[in-house]
Order: structure tokens, then sequence, then C-alpha cells
């Protein structure tokens, strides 16, 4: 067997080409046939493309110029015709002419007959507008015109006198009718024929002729289509011209002299037909789309071997870069078919629920992580995810670990596509939220301090007010006793006697009981009770220690309930500290103005949008400007000893109970709005 030497030292580095990878095989050099073929393999068919492409495009020219030779012909042709048929339809109008011309001559027509003649000759065609009979001097003895319309014009008086009197001396000299050139007129152009009368002196009957409306005419309909016709002077000029299809194109022309009597006029054609242009473009596009895809063959088959190798490579560097963005994700990654089978997991997933990728992949439902107890609602969202009817939006469940820990997870699907657009199954993003979960947990404990602390700071700031509303109702007991005491040593007490003294005692204790009760429901920590409630109910509940409060102050406590309210929904001690706090404050608010103005007012009433909306009212200083964008900023506060957390924790309870809370300055002093949505 053949074998490769290393380099020279390398002598045991020897290997057997059969080993080595077709493209890692050394190659024989290449002889100098072999390389002139490899060239010529490669020259032929470029060659054969140029050779085509020469030939199709020497075809294509030779075509077009024959074609356009040929159009060329047809025009000539065609004008020729048009133009011996103008020739001879003026010359005719110049022999009838004469024939007018030689009747008056011999003294045959009178003024009468011979404007019956002439209308008739102008009868003849629209084209002529007028004939008049005029002497040398250019005085009008005889006129008649088309129409009443060509009256106005005066085409008599339009002709230039220059013009017609050379034409009379010609026409005198030739002793036949002769035209004029073309001249301008104010409606276009225009010619005019003169015929002499003999006698002494000699008049002259002279016809003007509208060039435009003598093409209109004359001009064949068919030929006046497909061709557009002008008629111009000797100098080249145009003087008229007929299109009743448009204009023409510039590529197929003709130009003729028109002789007639007296003058020569140029006719020009000018064709609507355009090149032959889009015939050549398709096929020598077609010429071209064809080397090109030859050339393309031709290189599409030398590079396919090379990309197939190529897109293999490619194909392993993708798989390789994919499997390491999958198992280096910290987010669990879970893909299933259209069957339910797992297909694909990464390294997050198999850590998230403690098994391995091979006791994961190809397993079907039910999964070795759902909880025994909720395998139908697993059933249930999978065949809904896999039917396509479930919703994209992530959504909450708990799995299970491999150690029987369970453990919450948000799971976000979304539809697996193959290169075709296919769906071919559904990706899976997997999060543990174990530690979000935790965080909610101890913000909730730690708000739930909060509000304890808030309720507790709340009943020291009372103590003073709750401690002389307890002094009251214990000396009325102490007075009540010390008396029944005195009547009981005196002797010959009775129970009538002292059952009135110990009935009062018993009031004055169940009052101070009730407040103690009321305090210490307050300040009590417990779980929230959400229950129906009586609005009016709890602002009387709440009564109490809002004057506990006011009676610091001197500020007098108004509660105003409208009748037809809605029950609302929520815990009442929870919405009781929120009612406090915000008293507390109103009455803060009021410790500096004068004692008429402290009136604190609270009222419930409906709200615009349906609920019921608790309002507490102040009259005092009012909310600053600096302050009021930052009231119900967690930690902040005006006040010296304040913590911040005040109207923060208000606005939390409030939206808790599905309302909002919010504040409104008024002229004097500021409006806090509780709205609470109806249950």
């Amino acid at each position: 067997m053949p074998v490769y030497r290393g380099p020279p030292g390398r002598e045991d580095s020897r290997v057997s080409l059969a080993t080595l990878p077709p493209e890692a095989a050394p190659r024989a050099p290449a002889t100098p046939a072999v390389r002139f073929w490899r060239r010529l393999r490669w020259w032929i068919p470029g060659v054969i493309v140029l050779l085509l492409l020469g030939a199709t495009s020497f075809l294509l020219t030779l075509s077009d110029s024959q074609e356009r030779a040929q159009a060329q012909d047809v025009l000539v042709s065609d004008s020729l015709w048009v133009r011996q048929s103008l020739q001879f339809q003026l010359e005719r109008e110049a022999e009838a002419l004469d024939l007018i011309a030689a009747d008056l001559a011999r003294g045959s027509l009178g003024r009468g007959a011979l404007e019956a003649r002439l209308r008739v000759f102008l009868r003849r065609g629209r084209e002529s507008l007028a004939v008049v009979q005029m002497n040398h001097a250019l005085a009008v003895s005889v006129s008649v015109y088309n129409d009443s319309s060509t009256a106005s014009l005066d085409p008599a008086g339009a002709i230039p006198p220059a013009a017609v009197e050379a034409a009379m001396d010609k026409a005198l000299r030739a002793g036949e009718a002769v035209f004029t050139a073309p001249f301008a007129v104010p409606w276009g152009a225009a010619v005019a024929l003169v015929a002499p009368v003999k006698g002494e002196p000699p008049t002259f009957l002279v016809a003007v002729y509208w060039l435009e409306r003598l093409l209109g005419e004359m001009v064949p309909w068919t030929f006046a289509q497909s061709h557009e016709v002008t008629i111009g002077d000797v100098a080249g000029t145009v003087r008229a011209s007929h299109s009743p299809a448009g204009r023409g194109r510039g590529v197929y022309t003709h130009q003729a002299p028109l002789e007639i009597p007296g003058a020569t006029l140029l006719l020009g054609t000018n064709s609507l037909k355009g090149p032959p242009d889009w015939i050549t473009n398709v096929i020598r596009g077609g010429t071209v789309a064809l080397a090109v895809l030859l050339f393309w063959s031709l290189w599409a088959l030398w590079r396919d071997v090379q990309r197939r190798v190529a897109a293999e490579h490619r194909l392993r560097e993708e798989v390789a870069f994919r499997r390491a963005m999958g198992d280096s994700a910290v987010i669990g990654l879970r893909a299933r078919d259209l069957d339910g089978r797992v297909t694909f997991v990464n390294p997050a997933f198999c850590r998230m629920v403690g098994l391995p990728e091979e006791a994961l992949v190809g397993h079907g439902p039910p999964m070795p992580y759902w909880i025994p107890e909720r395998t139908d609602e697993y059933r249930r969202r999978n065949d809904e995810v896999l039917s396509g009817l479930a919703s994209t939006a992530p959504f909450e469940t708990v799995f299970r670990r491999a150690g029987g820990e369970r453990f919450p997870v948000v799971i976000y699907d979304a539809p697996l596509r193959d290169a075709d657009g296919r769906q071919t199954g559904w990706m899976s993003s997997i999060i543990d939220v174990t530690e979000e979960k935790q965080a909610e947990e101890r913000e909730r404990l730690q708000h739930e301090r909060l509000q304890t602390a808030a309720r507790l700071t709340t009943m020291g700031e009372m103590a003073s007010s709750l401690a002389h509303e307890l002094n009251q109702p214990l000396g009325a007991i102490t007075s009540y006793l010390a008396g029944s005491l005195n009547l009981i040593e005196r002797g010959g007490a009775s129970a009538e006697d002292l059952g009135p003294a110990l009935a009062k005692a018993s009031q004055q204790a169940q009052r101070a009981g009730q407040v103690i009760r009321r305090v210490h429901e307050f300040v009590r920590k417990r779980e929230p009770q959400r229950v129906a409630m009586d609005v009016g109910a709890l602002l009387e509940e709440c009564r109490a220690l809002v004057e506990l409060q006011a009676r610091r102050t001197g500020a007098r406590v108004s509660v105003e309930v409208e009748p037809g309210l809605q029950a609302i929904v929520g815990d009442a001690f929870m919405l009781e500290q929120v009612i406090l706090n915000l008293t507390r404050n109103a009455i803060e608010a009021m410790a500096d103005v004068e004692p008429a103005r402290r009136v604190l007012v609270i009222r419930a009433r409906p709200c615009e949008g349906g609920g019921t909306c608790i309002v507490v009212r102040d009259r005092g200083t009012g909310i600053p400007d600096a302050v009021a964008g930052q009231l119900f900023s967690p930690f902040f506060t005006t006040k010296t000893e304040g913590m911040g957390m005040g109207l923060s924790i208000c606005r939390s309870i409030v939206e808790a109970h599905g309302g909002r809370l919010s504040f409104e300055r008024l002229d004097v002093g500021t409006e806090f709005h509780i709205q609470l949505p109806a249950p």
C-alpha cells in the first residue's frame, strides 16, 4: 500500500493514504495535458455562450433593421398616395375657380348668378372659408362666406397684402389660378387661391383656405388615425398639422413636395408607430437569461460539493452553538413534539427537576415532575397547549423534584417550527420562581408589620386622650361604689337604694371596657378578613377613636352618611386604620388655625363611576406644591418624628381592596377621597 512520508526527520509519522480524508490526501502533480483539459472544460462553455450571444444579437439587429426598412417603405408609399390625392384635389379647386372667372370675364354672370356659383364652389368642401372678388387695389366688390361663423373671422381682411399682390401678378402672367405661399392668420395658417378675371381693368377671384381644416377634410381618415400629417413652407416651417390620434413618434417620417399651381408646399408625415423594441428586448432578455442560466448551472455544479461540505460544517457549528446556549442558560428549556413527548431538555431544566436528560427525553404524559394530585389539571393544560387553544401568555404552576420537594414555576409556551414554517411541536421556557415567591412573602410580612407599627403609633399618639377617656368612667365607677359603701355602713340600705347606683357603675364599666376592646382590636395582629359591611356602621365604629384624637386640639368631628349607600366588602380594621390615619393627619393640619375653623368632616357618598366614596375633609393649611408630588412616596414625611409610611400604607390598603386613594387641594384645606368599588 502506498504511504505518505512526513517531513525529513519524521519518518515515524508515516500515514496510510487510505486513512486520510479525500481533501487531505496528497495528489500527484498534474501533467500539461491534464491542466490544458481542465482549462478547456471551462473555456468551451464560455465560447459557446459567446457565439450564441453574438449570433442572436446579429439576427436580432438584422430583423430590426428589416422591420424598420419595411415600415419606412410603407410610410413613403402611403405618403405619396396622400400627396397625390391632395395635389389632385387642389388642382381641381383651381380649375373650378378658373371656370367661374372665365364665365365672369365673358359677361355671362351677373352679381346674383356669381354669388350663387361661388356658394356652390364653397359647398364642395369645408376647407375653403370664403371667396371674394377684388381688384388690384384689393377693393372687394363681391364676398361669399362658407357660414356665418366664418364671416365673423373676416378671412379676406386677414390676407397679407404683399402675398395676394404677388399672387395676382403671377396669375395675370400665367393666365390661370395660382396659390399663395402659406401665411399666418389669427386662427392658424391659411393659403389663398387667386384666379384672374380678364378685363379692363382686370379683377380677381380670391378663395381663402384654412390649412388645418384642409388637412382634416382631404387626408383620409384611415391614414390620419396612424400618422401625424403636417404642411410647411419651403423653408421647413410647419404651418399646420393634423393628428387626431396623437403626436407622431419620430421613428418613421417622410417629407415630399406638394406641387400646386403657383406654389410649392412640403407635406410631412410622422408615423405613430414606434420601434419594435419590445420584441428585441424580449428575445435579448431571454438570450441573456439563457446564458446566465447556463453559467449558473456550470458554477452550481462546480460549487455543489463545496456547498454541501460547508453546509454540513456550519450545521455542526450551529448545533454545537445552540447546545452551548442551552447548556449555559439558567432558564429551563423543554421541547415537545405534537404528541406531547419530550424531545429536548437543557441542563438547567434537568437540575430544576432533579432528573437526568435520559429520563426525560422521549417521555410522554404523565411527566415524572408532575404532582400526583394535580395530574388532571396538568393533562388539561397539556392538551390545550398541544391543540393550540391555550394562550401563549405565561402561567404559573407547581412542579416536583426527584426528591419530592415542590417548587413554583412560570411557564412560557411558543410554537416550534421547522425550516419550512410547519409547526413540529412546542418550546417551553420554565422559570423557577421559588425565590420570587419567598421575596413576596417576606414583603407581605414586612408590610403587615409596618401596618401594625402604624396602628401602634396611632395608639401611642392617642394615649393621653385615651387616658382622659378612661378616667371619666373609672372616676364615675369609684364615686358610685363609694356612695353605695357609705349607705351600707350607715345601715338600712335597701336594694332599691343601691340598685340605681350599681346600675350606673355597671354602665360606666361597660363604657370603659368598650374603649379598651376597640383599642385592643385595632392594634391586635390578625389575618385580613373580607366581609360585607355597612359604611355608616364603619364610620360610627371609627368615630370614638377619631374623637379621642380631636380632643387634643379642640377640633370638632362631623360624620355625614348619605342614605341608600351600597354595602362594601373589605377588612373593617384595615379600613379603620386608613380612616384613622387620614383623620389624624387632618387634625394635625388644623392645629395652627383658629379654633373656629377646626372642623373635621367625614362624609360617605356614592362615587360618580359607581361604588362608594369616603371623603375626609379638613380646613387646615393645605398641601404645598413641593409636597403634593411625593405625598404617597414611602419614607417621605414632613414631620420631624414621622416614618413617612402612613399614607403609603393607606394607599396600599385601599388598592388591595380594589379602590383608589387620592386627594384634592381646596381653597381652604384638603380633601382625601377613598373610592371603594361596589361588591
